[in-house]
């Protein structure tokens, strides 16, 4: 075992290193969820009686279900998928939001609505089909050809329909589906943006999707747009779905549109549906039953909000993994027991603070984007400062997304581990750990994907892809 990992074990704390990339922004912290006293009990038992714990499955599913709401705010994870992409497709909404609406207290608890026992399945089907669409201002086109309303900033899913929306060719090359309707919501005023979701909505689309920050330039979605956007979802009767896969946690709020600035908001509905992934150990669709739409549909039982959420989960089975619900469970454990939203303030506000004296160009107006533990920084910085971050080859822009552990907020130790010439040494003993394992670093210097070469920097322990601009760009990096 290396010196790093030995430090750890002792500490708790993982020591700081240059990987603000991240996974990206999948990795929380560098402390093992498997050491967590109340789950570590059956990860023991997983090891020799599998089927012991898996008769427990619903029993945990339904304490993380609870933590998960407790946690976010009343946002209940409805539904869980392995990729947040898999969530974020038209379709897939479109079903849940009628499966919501036609399992609602609206239609179970009506004399007219509900299923009978003494009529033709097809006859109740269509029945409650039309009182949903009725309800929703849907035709055949929402239900047949689903498309979405985007922010055009959003980076764009990695493959689907959203993949349209990407700016880079990689991605946008791969999409496949119906176009979203981008729309330029940052600087559109009332009436532009209503009149633009009023003909978004006729032509098909069911739901705003934004993130409240930029994955393209850290740009921050103002509280007054928030507000705006949202009204104009209700009027258009437009489910407002805020992608937080990157911004969950790191933003001094579980999500960052809870944060006091966005909680002020006159309007009183609420986002509809929030994508959640990365960190939190399994990406999804969380459901408010307060929202723009849903809060029509008169959920305020808890039996009821379980009821229509089993009714979601038992149409794709189990829908995580018992391992993954382990982690899943031990990770929201940790989020609550260090308050990792908290936690996040304090790193950016140290991050910035370095960045600021080794940089004074990044105290100029819009030199560092983002909120909390999200910062967005000009890539040249990143690459000067030889840290690993999430970047995108032909963007300006490098994201760093530090681990949401105390170190990371320890100005001192950035300076002296992560960012200055000190941080050698740490450097040379990742190296050295990396090749007792025969390992290399992770990520691509220059583009962040995956690292691939073999003849990776020793001294500063950086490696790239096997791209020939990424391969011509980090044989120019100047060593520590």
């Amino acid at each position: 075992m290396g010196s790093l990992a030995r430090q750890d074990a002792t500490s708790g704390d993982a020591p700081l290193d240059h990987d603000f990339h991240s996974a990206w922004g999948s990795v929380y912290t560098n402390r093992s969820t498997v050491g967590d006293g109340a789950i570590l009990p059956l990860w023991q038992q997983y090891a020799v009686d599998k089927a012991a714990v898996d008769r427990k499955y619903q029993l945990l599913l339904n304490e993380y279900t609870d933590l998960f709401t407790k946690v976010f705010g009343g946002y209940y994870p409805i539904s869980m998928h392995a990729h947040a992409t898999d969530a974020l497709m038209p379709t897939t909404i479109a079903s849940l939001i009628l499966n919501t609406a036609a399992t609602s207290p609206l239609v179970l608890d009506s004399p007219v609505l509900r299923p009978k026992a003494d009529e033709k399945p097809e006859e109740t089907g269509m029945r409650v089909r039309d009182f949903a669409l009725n309800f929703l201002g849907w035709t055949e086109t929402h239900i047949l050809a689903p498309t979405f309303i985007v922010a055009d900033n959003i980076y764009g899913a990695g493959y689907g329909p959203m993949a349209h929306a990407s700016k880079e060719w990689e991605t946008s090359a791969i999409a496949a589906g119906p176009k979203p309707v981008v729309v330029n919501m940052r600087e559109a005023d009332e009436e532009t943006l209503n009149a633009q979701f009023a003909e978004a909505k006729a032509k098909g689309c069911i739901a705003v999707v934004f993130d409240m920050v930029s994955t393209e330039d850290g740009l921050v979605f103002t509280p007054e747009k928030f507000g705006l956007v949202k009204a104009c979802c209700a009027r258009n009767r437009l489910l407002l779905i805020v992608d937080e896969t990157m911004t969950a946690m790191r933003c001094g709020a579980p999500f960052a549109f809870q944060r006091p600035e966005y909680a002020r908001q006159v309007i009183e509905y609420q986002p509809d549906l929030v994508i959640f992934g990365k960190g939190i150990g399994v990406s999804g669709i969380a459901i408010s039953f307060g929202g723009v739409m849903t809060k029509g549909l008169t959920y305020t039982k808890s039996e009821d909000i379980r009821q229509t959420i089993r009714f979601w989960r038992a149409l794709v089975s189990r829908p995580i993994r018992l391992p993954i619900l382990l982690e899943a469970l031990s990770i929201l454990r940790a989020s609550v027991e260090e308050n990792w939203p908290e936690q996040s303030e304090r790193i950016g506000e140290a991050m910035r603070e370095v960045l600021h004296e080794l940089e004074p160009s990044t105290k100029e107006p819009g030199a560092v984007q983002g909120l909390g533990a999200v910062i967005a920084i000009d890539r040249d910085i990143a690459l000067k400062y030889r840290v690993m971050c999430a970047i995108r080859r032909r963007s300006p822009w490098a994201r760093l997304l530090p681990k949401l552990s105390s170190t990371s907020a320890d100005r001192e130790g950035l300076m002296k581990h992560v960012f200055g010439k000190e941080s050698k040494g740490q450097r040379q003993a990742l190296t050295l750990e990396a090749e007792q394992a025969g390992a290399i670093p992770l990520w691509c210097f220059i583009c962040g994907i995956e690292a691939t070469s073999e003849d990776w920097c020793r001294t500063c322990y950086l490696s790239y892809c096997n791209n020939e601009v990424c391969v011509q760009a980090f044989h120019r990096h100047a060593c520590i």
